[in-house]
């Protein structure tokens, strides 16, 4: 039901920037609609969606709402903390072309923590579908897509004119904030527009002179100049075909699922605890008749013990049972269509297998969930590489943006002895070369490959040259011993010759 807010403004994009104008309403529809959308799938990750939430059952010819009961694994969250560390828990191997440039470059990687950043960004993009990253000299940063939208070519959706980042700014009135203005950061190829217009009900004001974080922005705004030539915010979406210019959370091919999963178990934790409270059934001489209502009720002593004129009372409990097979069997039906929607299996999602089973099996079977890690990281995979380009250039690093190469490994788990096996398996046996299994399981490009040839020559050489140098020393020392050994020859016969 949520996605309907996005079907209501699918394809209303902005492609100029009337949006600025005076008197126009902001946010735009189509940001309302995918704004709505963003805030919900939040609640799915945090498991807020369920608060006060109930289910309206009909009991006989009346309704009556039972408790919501969520289930103990937030399927949600499992789905994109399982994604995330697939792809993530691997280290990434980054090259440029240039030995000396990758010490550079991964030297600025871990001075500010840009994959720690990406990690984010990819973790948000599964939540929400999109997710944003700002790249600036100092620290690349990861934030939700909520105050961030595109504008785009109107004759070609796919290309991205700017990005517009806005800003709520309020102001203290008693004990209640009250927005007053909105900031417009508008982040083009090499340049950056900021301004600060008046905001009311909903409705932009005019440009105004504005103190924001002890700096003025003047009215009627500032531009700045990047010194490069990218954007310098990185739009994350994935499964973008769904939309055309946004991506979709991959909660959504499992929300029905989950959702009434979660309907099922509600019912049937409800149908058990009306059996833990029994019917009592008694015979009909301590059922009183009020005379004047004739309402028919329990003849109680101080509400608790019954009365009876008889000799003979039989009372006793009666227990409700159901029989919840059918349901139960209807429950798995459901757990074994999220392992299949989600497309990560039981044994990734649970973690559960039997026996001692090796890094190759294991990985086989988690393939399809491995294969889902590779399309997403695919689908992010460019974005990443203009953040880690613009923070480069940012720092002074020469690169072309097409030297730069991520491998980020995804779900691989063999270590150094197996994968170095495999290489030399595959160059004895001439069905790869050594450039290309370098390239393939060490992400070296064939300039890299070459150095590495070089460098494995120089020592060999060094080593052959040692070699040598033992051999010669041995054999002097060989001589040196044959030499004494006729010299104590020669000292043993004059001795004897002198006895």
């Amino acid at each position: 039901m949520i996605d309907i807010f996005r079907v209501l403004s699918k394809g209303q994009y902005d492609n100029d920037f009337s949006f600025l104008q005076y008197g126009r309403t902001f946010p735009s529809n189509e940001v309302q609609g995918r704004n709505i959308v963003y805030r919900y799938r939040h609640r799915q990750y945090t498991g807020e969606y369920s608060r006060n939430k109930k289910i309206t059952v009909r009991k006989q010819d009346q309704e009556m709402e039972i408790p919501y009961k969520v289930l103990s694994v937030n399927y949600f969250k499992l789905l994109t903390n399982k994604m995330t560390d697939l792809v993530f828990n691997n280290e990434l191997v980054i090259r440029s072309g240039d030995i000396e440039r990758d010490k550079l470059i991964l030297a600025l990687v871990d001075k500010y923590n840009w994959v720690d950043s990406i990690r984010k960004a990819f973790k948000k993009s599964t939540i929400f579908g999109d997710a944003c990253l700002k790249t600036t000299p100092f620290t690349p940063s990861a934030f939700d897509p909520m105050y961030c939208f595109k504008v785009v070519d109107k004759s070609d959706i796919s290309t991205t004119i700017a990005y517009v980042l806005y800003e709520y700014l309020s102001e203290k009135r008693g004990d209640i904030d009250v927005i007053t203005h909105i900031r417009f950061e508008i982040h083009f190829k090499g340049k950056i527009y900021e301004c600060v217009k008046q905001f009311t009900a909903g409705t932009l004001g005019l440009s105004v002179d504005y103190t924001y974080r002890g700096r003025l922005i003047p009215k009627g705004g500032h531009w700045f100049d990047t010194g490069i030539d990218e954007f310098m915010i990185q739009y994350i979406s994935i499964n973008q075909e769904a939309d055309g210019v946004y991506g979709e959370s991959i909660y959504t091919e499992i929300t029905d699922v989950v959702y009434a999963l979660e309907q099922r178990i509600s019912t049937n934790r409800h149908l058990l605890d009306n059996s833990m409270a029994p019917i009592l059934a008694v015979s009909g001489d301590v059922i009183q008749t009020d005379e004047q209502t004739g309402k028919r009720s329990l003849k109680l002593i101080n509400g608790q013990f019954l009365v009876s004129r008889g000799e003979n009372i039989d009372a006793k409990p009666v227990e409700l049972t159901y029989n919840l097979d059918q349901s139960n069997n209807f429950i798995e039906m459901l757990k074994t269509l999220i392992y299949e929607l989600t497309e990560m299996g039981k044994t990734f999602l649970t973690g559960e297998y039997t026996g001692n089973i090796s890094e190759e099996s294991l990985n086989n079977i988690i393939k399809g969930a491995i294969d889902k890690g590779n399309r997403l990281i695919t689908e992010s995979y460019t974005a990443f590489r203009d953040s880690l380009y613009v923070l480069c250039r940012l720092n002074g690093i020469a690169v072309e943006k097409e030297d730069i190469s991520i491998q980020f490994n995804v779900g691989r788990a063999d270590d150094d002895k197996a994968v170095a096996d495999v290489c030399t398996t595959l160059i004895n046996n001439k069905v790869l070369s050594k450039a290309t299994v370098r390239e393939k399981y060490y992400g070296m490009n064939k300039e890299q490959s070459a150095q590495e040839d070089e460098q494995i020559s120089l020592e060999n050489g060094s080593n052959t040259k040692q070699l040598e140098n033992i051999d010669e020393d041995s054999n002097n020392e060989v001589k040196n011993i044959e030499e004494t050994k006729d010299s104590e020859k020669e000292i043993g016969g004059t001795s004897n010759e002198a006895k």
